[in-house]
């Protein structure tokens, strides 16, 4: 395959490239709201405060997991966008330099 018939498989992925990014703050906004809900529920737990009525979650330490899970792919997440930058910047010099 030649720098040329690359080029617009490349273009293309770059296009995906920087939509998938745009979903970094978003994932920020959530992975502050994540960690914040978990530092409630863990001293909601520590004072012994019952689970609120109609809760979804058996006991706090349930809860605690499920939002610890969420963090982490939170944080997964923010580092696949970080590689996702990078990606661009070099589709973005092929794309400029390809001959």
């Amino acid at each position: 395959m030649t720098n040329q018939e690359a080029k617009p498989i490349v273009q293309e992925s770059l296009n995906k490239l920087k939509e998938s990014i745009k979903r970094e703050v978003t994932y920020n906004k959530e992975l502050a709201d994540d960690k914040l809900t978990l530092e409630t529920l863990e001293k909601m737990k520590t004072e012994g405060t019952a689970l609120p009525e109609g809760c979804p979650y058996s006991s706090y330490d349930e809860w605690i997991q499920q939002i610890s899970k969420e963090i982490k792919s939170g944080e997964t997440s923010l580092g696949r966008i970080g590689v996702e930058k990078a990606e661009i910047v070099a589709f973005e010099y092929f794309v400029a330099n390809a001959n």
